[in-house]
């Protein structure tokens, strides 16, 4: 694929807008350490729900910042609202409420603050948020009006004829036919979906390229536009690759070119970009840090080391990689892994990402623009599969219209198998038991509906993309025949996105209905799994690991996706955690049963015997992974891995989730018997599994 991309000073792509944020050092804010970066430190007011602090770019005053917000549960009851202020001083506050707890209460909300004053760079300003009355909506901006009597122009030019222009102006004047939907609505920011087809005709031959277009107005006179080109209609004649050129066009004038492009069926380009509405620049907007103690409490990420400086020669190294110009160019890869069968260390796969635990920890941009920028390359991934027959606005092809639907080659013709096969010309080998969670937690930080839409197709894929046999048809079960990580990463995915997904998305029910079939299954199978497992119980099987094996690290990875839905309230995912911890905790505390501790964070241990058969207890466990020679005995030469950091990441999050002091034991065991990769100075680098228990009750905002 080629392409290169024309941005004026008025026209900022996110990524070029945040790289002439953070492409100098001068740029870091004073919270910076020589070494490195924490997160800072944000302090309670009575009342207060929780703290969000603003880093400066030079915005002026009235610049309107927006940004995503998880809530606990009952910490803004329904109905109500959310004001922000700045010491004792109010500030101008939206509050958009997209999902909510089963009690009622607010769970997500996209929250815009308008600045109360110039903040220049590297100055922070700290807000604190307070439940209050709904945000004013009696003046909201006008959704028709967002452009005012400017014109925005998307081209599409194929290799041979004539241009294809999609009016975003007239499609905003002619809703509700064009298909309009309302992300944001109120005195600051008015946010829009605009979705067209595109014609063959434009393309080349396909038909299966979509327009999708956020535009939005912010009351400080600033026009945004997310602009993505989605190739993903399945199941329709006429899909295939595209190619194009395409160019946005502002009032005549250049805002955005790109091509000619090869554009692969199932996935995405996206930018996004802002103008004035008086034509003069548009400042980068305030970075927006949030409180990692109280994501934790939400339960929407693990309790991650607040205090762990993150290195400085990690951050560096994503701001380098920012400023390369094939950063930008269309569909490339950003450093996700594209063959993901790859193990080894790589940085984006995991509980979540390296760059995404960087930026919880560190709240440093340039971390949280690497992750942002990842998010945006997930479009790239060829498990983007839209079915325009999925309800009455389409919907990403799931098991209820298709429930014997298989997206691998094998799956035949419809209704078992796509009725176009994915390209094996992409670059990417999506594969489900290594893939990177690349959405989730720039979704919930920033609110920017792309990447909702790159969380749910994956989760989407996660099943569809399943051999229908064992996943039992539409069952969804993402257990049977799948390795244990496979098991661990699906059920992620379809979690996070059925737990986050908005109230009115016509699929957040089955997301929550596939993910809820898969913690039933398993919980309905601990009765016979302890009962063959004796003492040593506790471990997942999987008909997919040869004899004898089972590898303690997979079983950290289910134990990961466990705790995350259980700390947000699942009760089977919490029985399915209370039957894995026993032996996640024990495998370190068992030396006195026959069990060297140190074979807990091997590689591999002995679990069965030849005939599948499960040993039930320490003792003969321990025996047959000496003679397998598969034990570290006296040293760790089995565990030379970030196997020990997966053991401590998961013992974490069970003491955390079920306040267990077994895993506190266990936890603060491995963390001082010399483990591979388990130094504090092993994490700076790499803070993905730095991960503690809760050891102190700080009150939360």
């Amino acid at each position: 694929m080629t392409g290169d991309q024309l941005l004026g000073r008025r026209a900022l792509a996110f990524s070029g807008a945040a790289l002439i944020a953070v492409g100098s050092p001068a740029t870091v804010a004073a919270q910076n350490t020589a070494s490195g970066r924490r997160a800072t430190a944000l302090r309670c007011a009575a009342g207060a729900i929780t703290s969000i602090t603003l880093e400066g770019n030079g915005a002026p005053a009235g610049a309107v910042v927006v940004f995503g917000q998880v809530f606990r549960p009952g910490d803004v009851p329904a109905r109500s609202g959310v004001l922000a202020r700045a010491g004792e001083q109010p500030i101008p506050t939206q509050f958009d409420a997209r999902t909510h707890h089963e009690d009622g209460s607010v769970r997500f909300a996209i929250i815009s603050v308008a600045l109360p004053r110039v903040l220049p760079s590297r100055q922070t300003l700290e807000l604190r948020l307070f439940v209050g009355a709904p945000s004013a909506v009696s003046h909201p901006l006008d959704p028709s009006a967002i452009l005012g009597n400017r014109q925005l122009i998307l081209e599409l030019t194929p290799a041979s004829g004539k241009p294809w222009r999609a009016d975003l102006r007239a499609m905003l004047e002619a809703a509700p036919r064009s298909g309009i939907t309302v992300w944001q609505s109120g005195p600051l920011v008015t946010e829009v979906r605009l979705r067209t087809p595109v014609p063959s005709s434009a393309v080349g031959s396909a038909s299966s390229l979509r327009v999708i277009a956020d535009l939005s107005a912010r009351v400080d006179g600033t026009i945004w536009l997310d602009l993505w080109l989605r190739n993903d209609t399945a199941m329709q004649e006429g899909g295939g690759d595209a190619a194009y050129s395409a160019r946005v066009l502002l009032d005549g004038r250049e805002l955005l070119r790109t091509g000619p492009l090869r554009h692969y069926h199932y996935t995405a380009f996206g930018r996004i970009s802002a103008f004035s509405s008086d034509g003069t620049p548009v400042p980068v907007p305030a970075f927006t840090r949030h409180d990692l103690h109280y994501l934790a409490e939400t339960g929407a990420v693990a309790r991650y080391d607040a205090s762990l400086v993150v290195s400085e020669g990690t951050l560096s190294a994503y701001g380098q990689a920012l400023a390369e110009p094939a950063w930008s160019a269309p569909f490339n890869n950003r450093r996700i892994t594209q063959y993901m069968p790859q193990t080894g260390g790589r940085d984006d796969i995991g509980p979540t990402t390296q760059s995404q635990a960087a930026w919880l920890i560190s709240g440093d941009r340039r971390a949280a623009v690497y992750a942002m920028g990842q998010a945006e390359a997930a479009g790239a991934i060829p498990w983007h599969h839209w079915d325009i027959r999925g309800g009455e606005a389409g919907s990403w092809l799931d098991t209820r219209r298709w429930p014997q639907l298989w997206t691998d080659a094998r799956g035949g013709r419809p209704p078992g198998g796509l009725l176009q096969q994915v390209p094996n010309t992409t670059g990417w080998t999506p594969e489900g038991s290594h893939q990177p969670d690349l959405s989730f937690v720039p979704f919930i930080l920033t609110g920017r509906r792309a990447f909702l839409d790159h969380l749910q197709s994956q989760a989407a894929w996660n099943v569809v993309s399943s051999w229908p046999h064992p996943r039992g048809g539409a069952e969804a079960n993402m257990v049977r025949f799948n390795q244990t990580r496979g098991t661990a990463w699906a059920i992620r995915q379809l979690h996070e996105a059925g737990w986050i997904s908005p109230d009115s998305d016509p699929q957040r029910d089955y997301f929550r209905r596939c993910e809820a079939n898969n913690w039933a299954f398993l919980r309905s199978q601990i009765p016979a799994w302890r009962r063959a497992q004796g003492e040593a119980f506790g471990w997942v099987p999987s008909d997919y690991d040869p004899p004898f094996e089972c590898k303690p690290w997979a079983q950290d990875h289910l134990v990961s996706t466990a705790a995350a839905a259980a700390r947000k309230g699942n009760a089977d995912a919490r029985a399915v955690l209370e039957f894995m911890s026993n032996f996640a905790v024990r495998r370190f505390l068992s030396a006195d049963q026959g069990f060297n501790p140190r074979d807990g964070a091997a590689y591999v241990i002995a679990t069965t015997d030849a005939r599948r058969t499960p040993l039930k207890s320490w003792a003969e466990i321990g025996a047959e992974t000496k003679a397998r020679g598969w034990a570290n005995e006296n040293g760790w030469s089995k565990s030379q891995g970030n196997y020990p950091q997966l053991a401590l990441f998961s013992l974490a999050c069970i003491a955390d989730v079920l306040d267990s002091a077994e895993a506190r034991r266990a936890f603060s065991w491995l963390s001082s018997a010399g483990a591979p990769f388990t130094a504090m100075t092993d994490y700076p680098h790499g803070p993905v599994h730095r991960v503690v228990p809760r050891t102190t009750d700080r009150p939360v905002c």
